[in-house]
């Protein structure tokens, strides 16, 4: 069902490829109350087992975890992230190879916690008989008393991945984008646009991450209000049939400092097979062939969604920082050379990037340090003669990253 690429030395592996005959796997995101790291981290690993176990599916399963450990500006997260290795590699310590993993250090996560994660599985094609069918879409299982733990994608099914989406602003000159509750309304009513754009609904959703940031309280205390993201959320479905898919969230710097303090992406599963990529008609304009089919705006350097064709392989891609360079721009350069060489490892190259996700260890200069990452993304994607291919982007200001690193890029490719 899937390959995985180790990585020499590392706790993780390097990639994992994913055959399009398996039943893909997306869950929540699993907290680990524990104030020890170690300790959390295994309670949120044995959470995962455990409702991967009640949908008939195996750790060995696993292909990528993300994890979000609390952490501190300028904090060296070296315990930190041994304990978590620790952990990690005892949850895997089965498998043949471990999967793929990005880490990053966040500001605050729901419940207190001090460790989340989340997870995508390749099961056997199998898997589907174990679970329930959604009933919104003939495509989309859970697990009956989990259904907002995991979703399960039918083998050979179509996806869609969007951006990370911004607020808009409030209407009226100098209102600002709002609380969070009005600001998550305005996203989610955004992504629900693109999900009509595609001839899809919310019933449709296979995976939701919303990325929150805290506000400096009158006190001077910076809080994150999860509450009022909750009541958005829930909103938004309290109309709907469809059962909320599994949702994964944290909290970090984000674009606080522009007043946007939330950003929001969407996975969905087409309910027809072959998706958008073949017209009811031959020849008919609009259609398309291949593996991905982007769009956006022509004027953006990134696609605001992409479809993802049945038979697409799919490899996700660990996070990858550098330890050299000092400025932001040297260590993203160097990290998506280093990405590159792990994609040239498994035959694919930067046209086959689909998603790409990058966590910026901000310092002191905001403007300025994205700007450096933004042009450093620019010599790789959207380029007229090196790659014009667009992928979907999330670019998320975090609290701290291993090792003091300024930015982590981590990437999902598609391959025939």
């Amino acid at each position: 069902m899937f390959k995985i690429t180790p990585l020499q030395g590392a706790a993780y592996s390097a990639a994992a490829t994913v055959d399009p005959m398996a039943t893909l796997v997306f869950t929540k995101s699993y907290a680990g109350l524990d104030k020890n790291v170690g300790a959390a981290a295994r309670d949120a690993f044995d959470a995962l087992a455990s409702d991967l176990k009640a949908a008939g599916i195996s750790m060995e399963s696993v292909v990528n975890v993300r994890g979000y450990l609390l952490a501190e500006k300028g904090e060296d997260m070296g315990e930190r992230m041994a304990d978590w290795s620790e952990a990690f590699s005892e949850a895997f310590a089965e498998n043949e190879a471990p999967p793929t993993r990005t880490t990053i250090g966040v500001a605050s996560l729901p419940e207190g916690a001090t460790v989340s994660l989340d997870a995508v599985v390749a099961a056997p094609a199998a898997a589907v008989a174990n679970l329930r069918e959604s009933g919104a879409n003939s495509r989309v299982f859970w697990a009956s008393d989990r259904r907002e733990s995991l979703r399960a994608v039918r083998p050979y099914s179509s996806l869609l991945i969007t951006s990370g989406v911004l607020a808009d602003g409030l209407p009226g000159e100098g209102n600002g984008f709002g609380s969070m509750a009005e600001q998550t309304a305005s996203v989610l009513a955004k992504l629900d646009a693109t999900l009509r754009d595609w001839g899809l609904n919310r019933g449709d959703l296979v995976f939701v991450r919303a990325m929150l940031s805290p506000v400096e309280s009158e006190e001077g205390a910076r809080e994150t209000d999860f509450a009022g993201f909750e009541g958005a959320w829930k909103g938004f479905w309290e109309r709907t049939l469809a059962g909320t898919p599994p949702l994964s969230v944290f909290s970090a710097p984000g674009f606080s400092t522009t007043g946007r303090i939330v950003e929001i992406e969407f996975y969905a599963a087409f309910p027809d097979a072959m998706g958008p990529f073949v017209p009811n008609t031959p020849g008919e304009e609009g259609s398309r062939d291949g593996l991905a089919w982007r769009e956006g705006a022509d004027s953006s350097f990134l696609s605001r969604s992409v479809a993802v064709a049945r038979d697409a392989k799919l490899t996700w891609f660990a996070g990858v920082i550098d330890r050299e360079e000092s400025a932001i721009y040297g260590q993203a350069m160097q990290s998506l050379l280093t990405l590159e060489s792990r994609m040239a490892e498994v035959g694919l190259d930067y046209p086959n990037v689909v998603q790409l996700r990058a966590y910026l260890n901000i310092q002191d200069n905001f403007g300025m340090e994205f700007g450096e990452w933004n042009k450093a993304y620019r010599r790789f994607f959207d380029h007229p003669k090196l790659n014009p291919e667009k992928p979907v982007r999330t670019a998320f200001p975090i609290e701290e990253l291993p090792a003091g690193a300024l930015i982590e890029v981590e990437a999902l490719a598609v391959s025939y």
